[in-house]
């Protein structure tokens, strides 16, 4: 049984996870997912083990140990959602970085040994859509892939209280003191809508949209986006029917 402390948790996002069973047993899509590790042990039991600990429910379409060749891989096999290993370093995050520019309709998960704040922004500034440790099991992974693949954005469970700070205690009120507007761009954010998605979905400037969410973010009393949706799966936002 894995440590409850190592669980990931998923923030943003929306519609049905893939990989799960409609009435009747009908099987909705399955996840595609690639690779790119070091070639060590990680990568290679993703490889060997997915398919069987997920059910099926998530299939690994390729793998490499090339960052330069990340960016051909996810062209061609066309994964959901891709596990980037931030062993590769610096090319990691320029690869990362490549990935998000020329293939945005794949989720970017980066895997580290270790994370903290710090990394974690880092990897969204560039383009991820979540981190994993390198120590979970393929097992444990299956819930996290399919949660990415589905729009969420995944982190370990143990960086939540740093990531959202004191602002959890105020969650009983936040949501009855946001209007309706506030709570859309919320839900946004939340999902890692870009700013210039924003303003067209508002109908207001690029610029407008830019002041907007910063307001946002200071009523919420966190620092930046990534803390913006980890309050807001606390919050319960992303169980609300939205206004």
């Amino acid at each position: 049984m894995s440590d409850p402390s190592e669980r990931t948790v998923a923030t943003g996002g929306r519609g049905p996870q893939a990989g799960q069973r409609g009435e009747g047993g009908i099987e909705l899509d399955i996840v595609r997912l690639a690779l790119v590790d070091d070639g060590g042990p990680f990568g290679r039991d993703v490889e060997a083990l997915m398919d069987g600990a997920s059910g099926g429910a998530v299939i690994v379409v390729g793998r490499t140990a090339d960052h330069r060749a990340a960016v051909d891989l996810v062209r061609r096999r066309r994964p959901q959602v891709l596990l980037l290993d931030l062993a590769l370093g610096a090319p990691a995050m320029a690869a990362l970085r490549d990935l998000h520019r020329a293939t945005p309709v794949t989720r970017i998960v980066a895997v580290a040994e270790e994370a903290d704040v710090n990394l974690v922004s880092a990897t969204f500034r560039a383009g991820a859509h979540g981190v994993l440790l390198r120590s979970t099991a393929p097992h444990d992974l299956c819930a996290p892939v399919l949660a990415a693949a589905s729009g969420h954005c995944v982190l370990p469970g143990t960086l939540l209280p740093s990531l959202v700070g004191t602002a959890v205690t105020r969650r009983p009120e936040l949501l009855e003191s946001l209007t309706p507007e506030d709570r859309q761009l919320w839900r946004m954010v939340a999902d890692g809508v870009e700013t210039t998605q924003i303003a067209e979905t508002l109908f207001v400037s690029e610029r407008t949209a830019k002041r907007m969410v910063a307001l946002l973010l200071r009523r919420l009393g966190v620092a930046n986006r990534i803390q913006a949706a980890a309050l807001a799966g606390q919050s319960g936002l992303l169980d609300a029917v939205p206004s």
